[in-house]
């Protein structure tokens, strides 16, 4: 098997075709490369797995014995979240690295693409609002939008900011207060805003310009949580790093056990039914937990089949608290029924590789291309040369697994990206955003 290669070669999107390459050979030999695990917050035994570059969208209904791939209306499968309505189990958000919004309302059969107004279809962090029903956030690499009516329609919630560009360190925190409090965690540091504000602010000089890796809200108690990964392998910096904690929303922070200045942590899972009980996802050290409140901390990756130890995702049954999921990057999803202490793998079983998920696309957009009558501007030639697209009415290329939809998105960002390796003028990155802009707005509405 090949090796797998490194989360900053991964680096979304904005990638060489070579690349490429190598994230299709790896998901053809069978590589996992999990981004979430969420679990249906009505019934436990539902679970959805969200993969990048690999076999798209994985559903459960008995607790991961048995999975059933539900891509139908996907166009594009480096997919990063999926958010579960608490109100109705059929309604559900999923967030893709490239393609931006899907909305379902049949529990994941069929997918609508829903980015009218979006800046940046690239979202690396997605939840839904905790008061208003059909309205959600996600960040991009452009900064926090929200979505409003399923994401008919996007405002952005970003002043130019740069804070967010940076999908490796993406992560933010919804509070119900009145009016909203948000948290945005990025590689600068830690801002936050409530919704209304004009602006973003840093919350607080004590994380000022240091990478801010994962965050988490404790109802129970108001705590909030931040991870901090270092920005380094200096003396100076190879002990900023490590979990913090603040009891007064913020306004002061203390260091939160000790052995985890090093650790990159991705997710901060807390027990809903004990305060004390901690788990860790991490890059490199598999789960952490700890049971007395944060001050130890142990790993806990007995049967654990990552050899690389790389947890990206970290999921806990609301309904029973001793069982957890574990979605590694590069080997599939894990699941423990005694509070981490062991794991075991959850086969998907048969399923479609993104290469033959590609493929079927291509097969069904066959007749479409051939009876295509659509002017496309010769300049646009040189976006085909690396670049793949679903709507094959403009497709030119050889299909690969990364291929953006010409949905209703502004597409001056994306071309944009296009450029470096297309060779872009910025005349012609004028031309053709101009052409995707009008087309997407008409061909592509159906």
């Amino acid at each position: 098997m090949a090796s797998k290669i490194s989360a900053a070669v991964l680096a979304w999107c904005a990638v060489t075709l070579g690349v490429m390459a190598g994230r299709a050979a790896m998901a053809a030999e069978g590589n996992l490369f999990v981004t979430q695990v969420t679990v249906d917050p009505n019934h436990s035994s539902t679970l959805y797995v969200t993969t990048n570059f690999g076999v798209g969208l994985m559903k459960s209904v008995d607790g991961g014995t048995s999975w059933t791939q539900i891509t139908k209306g996907l166009h594009s499968f480096s997919l990063t979240q999926i958010a579960v309505d608490p109100a109705d189990s059929n309604h559900l958000y999923l967030a893709d690295g490239c393609a931006g919004l899907y909305v379902s309302r049949d529990g994941g059969t069929t997918w609508k693409e829903m980015n009218d107004g979006l800046q940046d279809t690239e979202i690396g962090g997605l939840q839904l609002h905790p008061a208003q029903p059909g309205s959600a956030y996600a960040v991009t690499t452009q900064g926090m939008h929200k979505a409003e009516k399923d994401g008919a329609r996007w405002l952005p919630l970003t002043q130019g900011d740069t804070f967010t560009h940076s999908l490796d360190f993406i992560s933010f925190l919804v509070l119900p207060t009145k009016p909203v409090t948000l948290y945005l965690a990025s590689k600068e540091g830690l801002y936050t805003r409530k919704e209304g504000d004009a602006g973003w602010v840093t919350a607080g000089k004590f994380f000022a310009g240091r990478q801010i890796s994962a965050l988490a809200h404790d109802p129970r108690t108001g705590r909030l949580y931040v991870a901090v990964y270092r920005r380094g392998a200096t003396v100076d910096t190879l002990r900023e790093g490590g979990l913090f904690i603040s009891d007064d929303q913020g306004t002061s922070w203390s260091k939160l056990g000790d052995g985890l200045e090093q650790t990159w942590i991705r997710v901060i899972l807390l027990d809903p039914a004990d305060a004390d009980t901690l788990y860790l996802a991490t890059g490199g050290r598999g789960v952490i937990k700890s049971v007395d409140g944060g001050k130890t901390w142990a790993e806990t990756n007995s049967g654990l089949s990552d050899p690389d130890r790389e947890i990206h995702s970290l999921a806990l049954d609301p309904h029973d608290r001793k069982t957890l999921y574990a979605g590694s990057y590069g080997y599939g999803v894990f699941g423990s029924h005694d509070a981490g202490a062991t794991w075991r793998a959850l086969p998907f079983g048969p399923h479609q590789t993104g290469e033959q998920l590609i493929a079927a696309l291509v097969r069904e957009a066959d007749q479409v291309k051939k009876s295509s009558t659509v002017a496309v501007p010769p300049v646009f030639q040189k976006c085909n040369t690396c670049h793949g697209w679903t709507d094959f009415r403009i497709n030119l290329a050889k299909p690969g697994l990364w291929m953006v939809p010409a949905n209703r998105r502004d597409w001056s960002l994306t071309v944009k990206r296009m450029s470096l390796d297309a060779g872009l003028t910025p005349d012609e990155e004028k031309t053709i955003a101009k052409f995707l802009q009008t087309y997407s707005g008409t061909t592509a509405r159906r």
